[in-house]
């Protein structure tokens, strides 16, 4: 068989699929530390501090902008403090936010809930260690952007329709010294640097937000350019939720649940689920974590090795994940970025293994993937009575055999509210032939649930994930369950690690009857804004329709090889970077996507990987239209039409999914598939002028009399947008 690096070579030109992987022998990702044996369902899951949970995820609280009309303005800290994750472990060392007027820190802290139309301006201060004070995460300083200083931040507002300035995008960093990133002009001096007797001071800087947005769940986080996915998984991220009129009107039609309930019960609940690793043993007597990972205690700070404490995989092994290094390539780094990072414990609001104590009524769950890297394929059981384990799996396939619990019925996604709502079993597996399961949510996905618990008072449910990391063909061993004949590592029964029981609701009988909505819950008529393709409401969707005008692009997903020889992923277009070159392009190289404003846009992005994507776009929403496979050869390699310049379409295309057919901002694009999308590239409006990028004379955007402004698209498995699967988008306009 040829090598890997001649298959390469012959296939980058196409950009050729990596399903030739299992061919040669290679595994996928996997923790080579785990956690401890830590007890499940001992502690409450954390609600909002703001409905009434005193020791919950605190919520800013906010002040009429003194500046800005119709504006709330919040201060925000980033800083570095530990929290309680586990009564069994010791404290975690986090980075996060928090409310600087009330600097309450818990993991996940600094949650903004406001409404449509009122605008919000943050000043955040970057509070965290100073220099030379290392991350609490390895940072790997041979990615592109991370060999600067470790405590930079960028705050984006994830799902937020933004003017640039206030995107958080990647050169957007700053640190508390004050020095940041080329396109960092929302510090001192800024536009925003105007308030008399509030200046803005080194270390801090302003970002403003229209909120001209329906209800939707949306998240920010960092994005300094080299080191989000160690900001991201330090816990610098929470939850920023928007409400409008629909929604309220939704709400006292009683076809969706409120808030809160007439007692002040909350009957909508945030569900932000994450998995990690945390450090058990002693390095002095080499057990635990300082025995299957003996050198975490040479590259992660003293202060966190204490148990408790975070673990990142670090190490770059070749045993695990694809290695082609070129001749004379330096040695493997260490620490060094992964190809994806799996963890075995699951954390729901912040905390591990949390119980969620609810009424026998309807709920409302806001659910975020904030994971790294793994999908989650959600179902749910009931759990088997005074078993500790809860969980009865049939011997064969694996999935469990317990009664199903309540149906899921999906009302919004990314974008808002969907044009009906999507029913799905209580339970249903993976299927990788197919890509099917039941409610399937990638890396930064959102979904908005009921589930309705009005008829199981005193049963006990179990929030169920058998999604394989990496998705959708991963190796059994990133999968943490007890009964995992392929995972050496084993929990006690009611234990982890375990990353299919990801939360467990308890039912008590309901204060108050809860009412039933007659008929559908949803009016496809308030999608709001309006669809650019009319949604489907038939049960077998059909392709939907590509917009007459719109400028049709043909993208692409790639992998390929650093100067170490680590698998790295790239966006790229059809055309090759350098004749005879592969199709990937890095973040810095000049931009292929420079839409007009106003402009309707449709992508065709051909997955030439062998994972699936979530792609995330920053500004715009957009609709999935359809998805097609293309042919391949006996290697993997896609079969070229020469005519349309693309590879050869195989099969019929098929449309969206049921909870696709609203608005999305994250697109799951699978494997040996072209995934088409249509936006429309439309800026928010503001008070201010917004300037022009600073970065875009620098990558040859100069035109006299226009405006550039500066966005990305991205995969948001942040181990790949680290390295380096993001790409800039450059909206051109006239001032």
């Amino acid at each position: 068989m040829q090598s890997r690096r001649e298959f390469l070579k012959r296939a980058a030109l196409a950009g050729a699929s990596l399903a030739f992987l299992t061919k040669f022998g290679i595994t996928t990702a996997r923790a080579m530390a785990n956690s401890a044996r830590l007890r499940k369902w001992i502690q409450p899951l954390r609600g909002l501090t703001a409905l009434g949970d005193p020791n919950g995820i605190p919520v800013l609280s906010g002040m009429p902008d003194p500046f800005f009309p119709n504006t709330t303005l919040y201060q925000v800290t980033a800083s570095e403090f530990t929290d309680q994750l586990h009564p069994d472990m010791g404290p975690t060392r986090l980075w996060g936010y928090c409310d600087s007027t009330n600097p309450i820190k818990r993991h996940l802290g600094g949650v903004i809930v406001t409404a449509r139309g009122q605008a919000a301006r943050l000043r955040v201060t970057n509070a965290l260690p100073p220099a030379p004070m290392q991350h609490i995460i390895p940072v790997d300083t041979t990615l592109p952007g991370a060999n600067q200083a470790q405590n930079r931040i960028a705050v984006h507002l994830h799902g937020g329709e933004v003017p640039w300035l206030s995107d958080g995008g990647p050169f957007d960093w700053w640190a508390p010294d004050g020095t940041s990133g080329l396109s960092f002009v929302n510090g001192p001096g800024s536009l925003f640097d105007n308030i008399p007797g509030s200046p803005i001071l080194a270390g801090q800087a302003d970002y403003f937000y229209p909120n001209n947005q329906s209800t939707r769940l949306m998240w920010y986080h960092d994005h300094a350019h080299g080191i989000t996915r160690v900001n991201a998984y330090a816990g610098i991220a929470t939850g920023y939720l928007v409400l409008d009129a629909i929604n309220n009107a939704y709400v006292a039609a009683k076809k969706i649940p409120p808030l809160a309930d007439a007692n002040g019960n909350p009957q909508t609940l945030p569900l932000v689920f994450q998995d990690k690793v945390f450090v058990h043993g002693d390095p002095g007597l080499g057990t635990g974590t300082f025995a299957t990972d003996p050198t975490w205690a040479s590259v992660a700070r003293p202060d966190c090795q204490t148990p408790g404490s975070l673990w990142y995989e670090h190490v770059y092994d070749p045993n695990v994940f694809m290695w082609n290094p070129p001749p004379g390539a330096p040695p493997l780094p260490n620490p060094s970025c992964v190809a994806e990072f799996f963890g075995d414990t699951m954390l729901c609001n912040g905390t591990v293994y949390p119980l969620a104590t609810v009424e026998a009524k309807r709920y409302r769950c806001l659910i975020l993937n904030a994971c790294n890297a793994r999908f989650l394929n959600i179902s749910l059981f009931r759990a088997k009575k005074g078993a500790p384990e809860g969980i009865v799996l049939d011997p064969v396939t694996l999935f469990p055999l317990n009664p199903p619990g309540p149906k899921i019925i999906q009302i919004g996604a990314e974008g808002g509210f969907l044009p009906r709502e999507v029913k799905f079993p209580a339970a249903a597996p993976f299927n990788p032939l197919t890509l099917t399961g039941n409610l399937i949510l990638a890396p930064a996905e959102r979904a908005d649930v009921i589930l309705d618990f009005s008829k199981l008072a005193g049963e006990e449910i179990i929030m169920y994930n058998d999604a394989p990391g990496p998705f959708p063909g991963g190796a059994p061993d990133t999968d943490y369950f007890l009964g995992n004949p392929a995972n050496p590592v084993q929990p006690l029964p009611g234990t982890g690690p375990d990353t299919r029981q990801i939360l467990r609701f308890k039912v008590v009988p309901a204060k108050v009857p809860d009412p039933q909505p007659i008929g559908p819950i949803l009016n496809r008529m308030l999608v709001d804004p309006p669809l650019l393709v009319p949604p489907v409401v038939q049960d077998i969707v059909p392709p939907l329709p590509v917009p007459q005008g719109a400028f049709v692009r043909n993208l692409s997903l790639n992998e390929d090889f650093d100067q170490f020889g680590r698998l790295s992923q790239l966006l790229g277009t059809l055309v090759p970077k350098v004749a005879g070159g592969g199709l990937g392009r890095d973040y810095l190289d000049p931009p292929t996507e420079v839409p007009a404003v106003g402009s309707v846009e449709v992508w065709r992005v051909w997955n030439l990987s062998a994972d699936t994507h979530p792609i995330h776009f920053h500004l715009v929403n957009v609709q999935v239209l359809q998805r097609q496979a293309f042919a391949v050869d006996a290697a993997g390699a896609p079969i070229w039409d020469n005519v349309a310049g693309t590879p050869l379409l195989s099969g019929p295309a098929r449309g969206p999914q049921g909870n696709e057919l609203g608005w999305k901002e994250t697109v799951q694009m699978h494997p040996g598939e072209v995934t088409t999308v249509v936006m429309k590239f439309d800026l928010p409006k503001t008070p201010f002028v917004v300037p022009n990028s600073p970065r875009a004379a620098a990558v040859g955007l100069n035109t006299p009399g226009k405006t550039y402004h500066e966005y990305v698209w991205h995969c948001h498995i942040l181990e790949h947008e680290e390295h380096d699967m993001m790409r800039p988008i450059f909206v051109e306009s006239t001032p």
